[in-house]
């Protein structure tokens, strides 16, 4: 269930005049004025455009919801929830994925997050999921306290890898067709090859990638491709151009982020990814270039987005291509006791979908 429901308000005990709801489209504007003031302050600051729909973020869960915080002012904060179903310690389970936390510059440290922070708990708590999780950017400070002032334990390092799509890559022998659906349970055995044993990991059945699909196809996807050798099917990926959901803008475009100066970043993600081996991940990247570089954006800085759990070995042949780097921090929290105390102690599937 994806619909926004009616608003329903919960008014805050402890932060006297905020009241916290349930967000409708009608509150559609107002998001993304309160999404344009609020810079991300991290090690590379950054700001978000997801001019038209602010709700387009949450549309590729199968089950979401997003809780605004408001005054006599207007509204002045916003948080979100989705559940999804993932693997841990190698088990199907309920996970609750905790995002979009912003506060309006003028009302931070009010206790507005707080207030909203509590709104999405309880509703969350209904659903009885076994883990609760968060990604943090590397330097944000005000988001690091807040989320383990809530109980979540700092539990993995992730990064996000920014390849410019004009960049000068070598793309190989063109062997790169479209997959269809025929070829969804291939494309998992190859996703699992890849990220063996990894906990948060979405395709827990072909089901589930489809379902992924669907969900994208309004939203960018244009398709799934993928190549054979020998042996059947060696790596396939799904292009996911996310600029009609959010375009980035980096503020301090200098170093490594010059090539970027007055233009926004749209962000191509490689989603569902699959490879049998380690090596064949540089094949995809080429293959993946390629076919954007065919089809150029004129005045966007395009960049291939390859998302990874930092000590993960399967990405280290993605060195070669030199890619700009944005640091995460994975957060958890264990709500049941189904999902074992080692949460956190294996590497973990970065989903695209969750940044």
């Amino acid at each position: 269930m994806s619909e926004i429901t009616p608003a329903m308000a919960y008014e805050s005990p402890n932060q006297p005049g905020i009241s916290v709801r349930e967000a409708t489209p009608a509150d559609n504007t107002a998001l993304l004025a309160l999404d344009r003031q609020c810079v991300v302050a991290a090690a590379t600051p950054v700001t978000f455009d997801r001019t038209p729909d602010f709700f387009a973020r949450s549309r590729p869960y199968a089950y979401w919801r997003v809780y605004v915080a408001e005054n006599d002012s207007g509204l002045i904060g916003v948080g979100a929830m989705a559940l999804k179903r993932v693997l841990v310690n190698a088990r199907p389970v309920e996970a609750a994925y905790l995002y979009d936390l912003r506060v309006a510059p003028s009302y931070r440290r009010l206790g507005v997050a707080k207030a909203v922070g509590d709104a999405i708990r309880a509703h969350v708590r209904s659903f009885r999921p076994t883990v609760s999780y968060s990604l943090v950017m590397e330097g944000n400070v005000a988001s690091l306290t807040f989320v383990q002032s809530r109980g979540s334990r700092p539990l993995r390092l992730c990064t996000l890898n920014l390849i410019p799509v004009e960049s000068r890559i070598d793309p190989g022998p063109d062997r790169l067709k479209a997959l269809d659906d025929s070829a969804v349970e291939a494309a998992l055995r190859l996703a699992r090859a890849a990220h063996p044993g990894h906990d948060l990991f979405p395709f827990v059945d072909e089901a589930s990638v489809r379902d992924r699909v669907h969900r994208l196809e309004q939203s960018g996807f244009s398709g799934l491709y993928g190549w054979e050798d020998g042996e059947g099917l060696a790596g396939c990926f799904g292009l996911w151009d996310y600029s009609p959901i959010m375009r980035m803008r980096v503020l301090e475009a200098t170093g490594e982020w010059s090539w970027v100066a007055g233009r926004d970043l749209h962000l191509i993600f490689l989603t569902p990814l699959g490879f049998r081996q380690a090596h064949h991940l540089v094949e995809v990247v080429k293959m993946a270039a390629a076919r954007l570089r065919a089809s150029p954006t004129p005045g966007a800085a395009r960049v291939l987005a390859i998302t990874h759990d930092r000590m993960d070995p399967a990405y280290v042949g993605l060195e070669q291509f030199r890619p700009v780097r944005m640091g995460f921090t994975l957060f958890g929290l264990e709500l049941s006791e189904r999902g074992g105390s080692s949460f956190g102690s294996r590497l973990v599937f970065v989903d695209p979908a969750d940044l």
